[in-house]
């Protein structure tokens, strides 16, 4: 019964009726209409490659005559230096913050190199999953929203350090906040 469901189906009829071994005979089993579809309808048959004269025309562009842009093995590890640097500016500043306390100049680096430091991090997700050859629309608008909220987050650390208490004292409050809510409720 369900064969013969199966069998309605046009790739399946075709199958069965194009070979002559299959004219002859009986219904054939899944097993061997399984084996037969598989190699019968593999991938050359579903997506059918092209000639390039299908698509260009007479126009074939020629891989030799394209322009190259010249090679620069440095190109891609500037952002990683830059990176590496952030990482390295901003370890010694959450020491500074752990063990000296609220300071002044280091909440202002930290309100620069943190943004920073979780701007390039995006950055580079975005241009890992959201290529701008493949998606050009959706990465110029996500690189766009990454600048402003990278702005919108300094600005906010500024505003926390010249008009409230400062970003390690801020984070402090945050961190003992529950610790402070059971000891006034006490």
């Amino acid at each position: 019964m369900a064969f013969n469901a199966v069998s309605r189906t046009p790739v399946l009829r075709s199958l069965m009726l194009s070979s002559g071994k299959f004219a002859s005979r009986s219904m054939p089993t899944a097993a061997i209409l399984q084996q037969r579809m598989s190699i019968q309808t593999a991938r050359p048959l579903l997506f059918k490659a092209t000639a390039p004269k299908a698509l260009f025309g007479d126009n074939v562009p020629n891989p030799a005559t394209v322009p190259q842009p010249a090679p620069n093995r440095m190109k891609g590890s500037y952002h990683w230096m830059n990176e590496r640097a952030l990482t390295v500016i901003s370890a010694p500043l959450l020491v500074t913050a752990f063990a000296y306390g609220a300071h002044p100049i280091n909440d202002m680096l930290m309100g620069i190199v943190i943004p920073m430091h979780a701007y390039m991090g995006f950055g580079q997700v975005l241009l890992d999953y959201f290529e701008a050859r493949r998606w050009p629309v959706i990465s110029r608008v996500l690189k766009y929203a990454l600048v402003a909220i990278t702005g919108l987050s300094m600005f906010g650390c500024w505003r926390i350090n010249t008009t409230d208490v400062g970003l390690t004292n801020y984070f402090a409050r945050i961190w003992n906040a529950n610790k402070n809510k059971q000891t006034a409720s006490e």
